[in-house]
């Protein structure tokens, strides 16, 4: 199925910096960028929704009687594909490809749990 025309309708302005076209290193098993003002970037407009809209990925991360829930800030879909630890920035906010659930075999979107970053430039 095509959601191209989907996306467009209800899409905001984004724009998503790739993790392949970041300048970093792996710190042990921590990638650290080298900052996003050296790397290319995509702009899109595609859906940007808090994750309370979605049940897949609730909010944060909770510790509770049965462990740890992991959770997510904001859901992205796109019809990129990307890595994780990509960068999305929204409203001059930050945000990082933390999950990833594809449609890819009967649609060309797939579904992001997204987490927010509080440095200015976020370092992954």
């Amino acid at each position: 199925m095509d959601f191209t025309s989907l996306l467009a309708t209800f899409g905001v302005p984004l724009k998503v910096y790739p993790k392949d076209v970041l300048n970093g290193r792996y710190e042990g098993t921590e990638w650290v960028n080298d900052g996003l003002s050296s790397a290319q970037s995509l702009v899109v407009n595609e859906p940007f929704i808090p994750s309370a809209l979605s049940s897949r990925f609730p909010v944060m991360n909770d510790y509770g009687q049965g462990g740890l829930t992991e959770t997510y800030d904001m859901i992205w879909f796109s019809s990129l594909v990307v890595e994780l630890k990509t960068i999305v920035v929204h409203n001059g906010k930050y945000y990082t490809v933390e999950e990833s659930t594809p449609y890819t075999d009967y649609a060309n979107v797939t579904q992001y749990g997204m987490r927010g970053v509080e440095n200015h430039e976020p370092k992954l």
